[in-house]
């Protein structure tokens, strides 16, 4: 029994060990490691809400810590903070999304002051811009929902909310009016319908919106654009088995994605960074994504690259001090290594307010060096 034991015990351990180079192996022949480097053309993200969290506020004053959304001023320093990143940067393409909540404060009222004020700046700067319109926009809490909409519907935890006839015909009619505002706008080169339409949203319910609903905003887009640019859709997967970027591929003109490499896991009461890429066959294939809207004639767009920490805290509160092992220089490089791997036409790099945030708030350059040296051979 005995010497039963030890064999079994013995051929379970070789199986394990088995097991573990077969999966190494797996990994190291996955497409982030085999496929070639390209050279896509680099860009940045930019929200003004972003910027203002990091530059201007401070709870730590209490409600004077915090900025006032309706200032005079709140464009121009929207435009200026974006060329400060372009010209510093060296970006020459930026994605940009139009926030509802602020560009109809009213019923039918538009204020087209920071988006105006944006492309102005884009323009001057030499940079072009994929320009998302929609209920969804860039950043915390991403479902930007008027008050007077919010006020008229009931929405509940796990929604389709796009399936509110309200809340739905009270968007497109945004989506076309803002549209039909701004496409006189040389800046302009590509729109986006909505923003990861089909991701549910922790930020906000767990809300998701409805692919005939995109495929309206499209359309609103489309019939707004004199000069008939591609609208993309863009969406993010965590594994394989999410299938929603082939509905994005077949309804857009643009195949885009999110990719985050590094995320943040609690297991058993312990934190750990995974290394998403590198999870084998469960990991998302991009580069297959890329092939994919290639044969179909159409671009792949990486909108979100990771640049910046993914953190469950303050951004804030990151510094060379206190660093994040979420995204350290090697895994900032990294990131960019995978992006060039997919076979993107183009990557629009996340983070780009946190960098000028790190340099100037705490004298660390490092990431927007880093950045500027990805940027700037790809103008």
């Amino acid at each position: 029994m005995l010497v039963a034991f030890v064999l079994f015990g013995a051929g379970a351990g070789t199986c394990l060990a088995m097991l573990a180079a077969m999966a190494i192996v797996f990994v190291q022949l996955s497409w982030s490691h085999t496929d070639a480097l390209g050279n896509p053309q680099f860009g940045i993200n930019y929200s003004c809400r972003q910027a203002e969290y990091l530059l201007l506020e401070d709870p730590a004053k209490g409600p004077a810590g915090y900025v006032d959304r309706n200032r005079p001023d709140r464009a121009q320093w929207c435009a200026d903070t974006l060329g400060a990143i372009l010209d510093g940067t060296g970006a020459k393409h930026v994605r940009i999304s139009v926030v509802w909540s602020e560009v109809e404060p009213q019923p039918g009222v538009y204020n087209f002051s920071v988006i105006d004020a944006e492309l102005a700046r884009a323009q001057q700067s030499g940079a072009k811009v994929l320009l998302g319109i929609g209920i969804k926009a860039q950043r915390s809490p991403e479902f930007y929902i008027p008050d007077w909409v919010s006020a008229k519907v009931t929405l509940v935890p796990g929604e389709v909310i796009s399936s509110n006839p309200y809340l739905a015909s009270q968007a497109l009619a945004m989506v076309a009016a803002v549209t039909a505002h701004v496409a006189a706008s040389p800046a302009i080169e590509a729109w986006a319908a909505d923003n990861e339409p089909y991701v549910p949203s922790a930020r906000t319910e767990d809300w998701t919106l409805s692919r005939p609903f995109v495929r309206a905003e499209e359309a609103a887009i489309k019939s707004n654009d004199p000069a008939h640019r591609i609208v993309s859709i863009n969406h993010a997967q965590h594994f394989v088995f999410d299938r929603h970027w082939e509905d994005a591929l077949a309804d857009s003109d643009a195949l885009g994605v999110s990719i985050y490499p590094f995320r943040n896991y609690e297991i058993l009461g312990h934190n750990f960074v995974v290394p998403i890429l590198e999870i084998g066959p469960l990991a998302p294939n991009y580069a297959a994504q890329a092939r994919a809207a290639h044969a179909a004639g159409k671009p792949f767009w990486i909108t979100e690259m990771q640049a910046e920490p993914w953190t469950d805290t303050d951004l804030r509160l990151i510094s060379p001090q206190h660093p994040s092992p979420n995204l350290t220089p090697q895994k900032f490089q990294q990131s960019i290594d995978y992006a060039r791997r997919t076979g993107a036409d183009r990557v629009y790099l996340w983070g780009a307010e946190w960098w000028l945030y790190e340099r100037d708030h705490f004298g660390d350059s490092r990431w927007w060096d880093m950045a500027r040296a990805v940027l700037q051979p790809s103008s």
